[in-house]
C-alpha cells in the first residue's frame, strides 16, 4: 500500500490557504491514527468499526447494499470494519434479514465485501451469532 499504513500525508499549501488544514500535522500521530498490532495482525489504524443489524440480507446473502454500506468505511480510511451478526443457522437469526453464513454459497456474496474492504488496506472481520431462543425468522407484522 502506498503510502503504507500510518503514515501521515501532509496537506498542501492551498489546504492549509482554505481551512481545510491548520499547518502540518503532528509528529508523531495521535494515538488513533497509528497502527496497532494485535498477535499477528495489524491495523493501519485504532479506528474501527463495531457491527451494526442492517436487516438488508436476503435470505442471508449480502446484497449490494452490503458490499456499499461496508466498503465506504474502508474507502474513508477504517482500521477495521466488523460485519453485521451474521447466523450461522437460518433459525438462529435475529431477524428474516439478517445476513447468514449457514450454507457455502453464501461465502461468495461475503467475500466480494472482504475484497473490497482489502483494497484499502482495512481489515475485514465477521461477528457470527445466533439469536439462540428469540431467534426469529418470521417477518414482523405491523
Amino acid at each position: 500500500q502506498n503510502p503504507p499504513p500510518g503514515t501521515a500525508i501532509e496537506p498542501t499549501e492551498l489546504e492549509i490557504s482554505q481551512g481545510f488544514a491548520k499547518g502540518p500535522n503532528p509528529d508523531p500521530l495521535p494515538k488513533l491514527f497509528q497502527p496497532l498490532k494485535v498477535r499477528g495482525l495489524l491495523a493501519k489504524n485504532r479506528i474501527w468499526l463495531s457491527p451494526m443489524c442492517m436487516y438488508s440480507a436476503q435470505d442471508g446473502f449480502a446484497t449490494d447494499f452490503h458490499l456499499s454500506h461496508y466498503s465506504q468505511f474502508a474507502m474513508r480510511g477504517a482500521g477495521l470494519v466488523m460485519v453485521e451478526a451474521t447466523g450461522v443457522l437460518p433459525e438462529g437469526r435475529i431477524s428474516p434479514n439478517c445476513l447468514g453464513i449457514w450454507k457455502d454459497d453464501h461465502i461468495d456474496g461475503l467475500r466480494r465485501i472482504v475484497n473490497h474492504m482489502h483494497k484499502y488496506g482495512t481489515i475485514a472481520a465477521i461477528q457470527i451469532g445466533h439469536g439462540g431462543r428469540k431467534g426469529s425468522t418470521i417477518p414482523l407484522q405491523l
